[in-house]
């Protein structure tokens, strides 16, 4: 087949099977601007500033715009800059304006482009926003309707990746809005916490529900041991904030800007997911001996736990009691500082993670397992605001009794990752040529649903992987129909699973495979591959834990959990 061209700006653009012609330009190192397109959604065409304009001087949108072989458009022609500009303004007069103290300050589109195109001040004059008032029902996400330029990311994420739909437009005119329906607000609604509306809304209008002022406030009291875990895919999302390269992991770095922000001891969330492997492993074998009903869910995610308490409670006795990997640290740190006042914090991908921490569930001996998460981006402002030089910090390790993990806890910040390490631990072999079988046998990939089966032994196992609700959503369908049988299930509530949460850097898909490789690749550089392998296991099973792993390591949620 023959390269198809296409003439941009006077520049001679190949394309394969680009959607549009905003694609092709991307793809080509030209940006048009865009508030109301991403990659992995439906096109919508509603914001109006990817106009570009063809031979004929007409303007079309580019996301809508078919690329075909020799067309030809202008991207910055006198007619197209004029058109943003006014889109622009048009745009600000329907938006609260209060971009110093907006939460999305430094990292809002909008704000982006009024700078790009030299739009200072609104020319009209008359103030449109919404005037309901900010929605703080959420301990994950805060909405603020007057920021919201009807952009609709955040409804088609919500409907056509999460298949969820808590919130969509409502009214019309002037008065339309995004916001959930019949007056109710997140908490009140299928919302899971996710943070995938906040990850793709290009304002302020919704946003990480941040606790930085609690962090400094711990940090500043003199009375307080603050003792911070960090989970697998921070270390991956932080350098991103800092300019560094994706595709490396700066769990040293990470470390060293913990202690110096004043941290009193860092433990690394690897550890436990060493843990939540030996748990959740033991517990599958058990349903298999006694012929309980399958398959079995995991349950790391709290995003997905929630979905399946308000979407699919029949299936919650076939979740993994197995606590998840920050739950089960945070056990162990009460019990490691059993006699101290401690200030137990996690740093996560996820947003979910703050409703999860919350849980009446995650209250053991009388205290609360975490008592504040943050998220990667979260701790990226906190390395900020105390001017650390992270890129140029040298490496430190995490503290120890805690600080031992093996590769199979690492790679639980990609999808696939648990059932991968679930896996390394059931053939009990880590040799390089099993290491390599296990890696090829369908389990890694950023698909959303993969399926494959498993032989181990005398038994073999059908399992399979969902990131992302709506993918989670099909794969339920087929086995309650009979159409698919699976003994395993791993559902990450994320697309991609954590690299790409709610509380991560927003990224591209080019961006969040770099992620994946430096997940892979600090796996390979870890000496132990298979959690059985953990020095610290016998330590937290014999000094920490003390026959009551059960009661502080699994979870029990009731049938019916009231939000």
């Amino acid at each position: 087949m023959s390269e198809k061209k296409m003439i941009i700006d006077g520049i001679e653009c190949p394309f394969t099977d680009e959607r549009n012609v905003l694609e092709v330009a991307r793809h080509n190192g030209i940006d048009i601007p865009s508030l109301c397109y991403c990659e992995n959604l439906s096109i919508y065409g509603g914001c109006r500033l990817c106009l570009v304009e063809n031979e004929r001087g007409a303007l079309d949108a580019a996301c809508s715009m078919q690329p075909r072989n020799g067309l030809v458009v202008y991207t910055h022609s006198k007619k197209v800059l004029e058109s943003r500009r006014t889109t622009l303004q048009l745009l600000m007069s329907s938006h609260r304006a209060e971009c110093l103290t907006c939460e999305q300050s430094g990292s809002c589109k909008l704000q982006d482009y009024a700078h790009r195109y030299n739009v200072e001040e609104p020319r009209f004059k008359e103030n449109t926003y919404s005037r309901a008032p900010m929605d703080e029902s959420s301990p994950c996400i805060v909405r603020d309707p007057s920021k919201c330029i009807l952009c609709g990311l955040c409804v088609r994420m919500c409907a056509e990746v999460q298949n969820i739909g808590a919130i969509d437009f409502t009214k019309r005119g002037k008065k339309a809005t995004v916001a959930p329906g019949f007056g109710k607000s997140l908490i009140e609604t299928g919302c899971v916490g996710c943070g995938q509306c906040a990850a793709v809304c290009p304002t302020g209008a919704l946003t990480i529900n941040r606790q930085i002022p609690e962090m400094w406030k711990m940090l500043n009291d003199p009375n307080k041991r603050v003792v911070v875990q960090y989970a697998p895919s921070v270390r991956v999302g932080l350098a991103e904030q800092f300019g560094m390269p994706a595709n490396e992991a700066v769990t040293g770095k990470l470390v060293t800007a913990l202690k110096r922000l004043g941290v009193d001891v860092v433990y690394d969330t690897n550890l436990s997911a060493d843990l939540t492997i030996m748990e959740e492993s033991a517990e599958f074998f058990e349903k298999l001996k006694s012929g309980a009903k399958l398959p079995m869910f995991t349950s790391c995610c709290p995003g997905w736990i929630q979905h399946v308490e308000k979407a699919h409670p029949n299936l919650m006795p076939q979740v993994s009691t197995a606590g998840s990997p920050m739950e089960m640290l945070g056990a162990l740190i009460r019990q490691q500082f059993k006699d101290e006042d401690v200030y137990s914090v996690a740093i996560m991908p996820c947003t979910a993670k703050k409703f999860e921490a919350q849980r009446p569930e995650l209250e053991k001996d009388g205290k609360r397992l975490v008592d504040l998460v943050l998220t990667t981006d979260e701790l990226g402002r906190l390395i900020k605001a105390a001017g650390i030089d992270f890129a140029n910090l040298p490496d430190s390790e995490p503290d120890d009794p805690l600080g031992d993990y093996t590769g199979a806890g690492v790679i639980f910040g990609v999808t696939g990752g648990v059932t991968e390490a679930v896996i390394r631990r059931v053939l009990d072999d880590a040799s390089p040529n099993t290491l390599k079988t296990i890696a090829e046998c369908g389990v890694r990939g950023l698909d959303g649903i993969k399926a494959f089966t498993v032989t181990a032994g005398d038994l073999s196992l059908r399992i399979a992987v969902a990131n992302g609700l709506g993918n989670a959503d099909k794969l339920i369908e087929k086995v309650e129909s009979g159409e698919e049988y699976f003994d395993f299930i791993e559902v990450m509530a994320c697309p991609n699973g954590c690299i790409g949460g709610g509380g991560q850097p927003p990224a591209s898909n080019a961006r969040k495979k770099e992620r994946v490789q430096a997940i892979f690749k600090e796996d390979e550089e870890c000496e132990l591959k298979i959690p059985q392998q953990n020095p610290a296991l016998g330590y937290i099973y014999d000094e920490l834990l003390k026959g009551r792993a059960h009661e502080l390591l699994h979870i029990h949620y009731p049938l019916h959990h009231q939000h």
